[in-house]
């Protein structure tokens, strides 16, 4: 069952990005232009991306204009894979980002979660 993204912002001003799903964050890793909140569960539940609209290839018109959006994350044992795939309001156009990130979190078997705003 996909879990719900609660928290969806772009701040045009800063260029900055953030999908959260609302849980109580436990850290926060500053991976370059990324920033992953991790809950107590050591699962990924939001994203804070810098300089949006250039590390997206999206507009920040676009970023202001989102109908949906899923978040994928795959968790395996040295590294975390985040797939966003967004759907904006304007040309009804859907666009696949795929974001992988080396990270270790801890996790012993692989695992997959699925977030979802719409």
């Amino acid at each position: 069952m996909a879990r719900q993204i609660k928290i969806i912002d772009y701040d045009s001003e800063n260029d900055v990005f953030y999908i959260s799903r609302g849980d109580k964050v436990k850290a926060s890793l500053d991976i370059g232009d990324f920033v992953l909140d991790v809950n107590h569960d050591n699962l990924v539940c939001g994203i804070e991306i810098m300089d949006a609209s250039e590390n997206l290839g999206i507009s920040g018109e676009e970023l202001e204009n989102i109908a949906s959006i899923r978040m994928s994350v795959t968790y395996k044992t040295n590294h975390v894979y985040v797939l966003l795939v967004i759907m904006f309001k304007k040309e009804e156009k859907e666009v696949n980002i795929p974001i992988p990130l080396t990270i270790d979190l801890g996790h012993k078997t692989p695992k997959k979660e699925i977030l979802v705003y719409n």
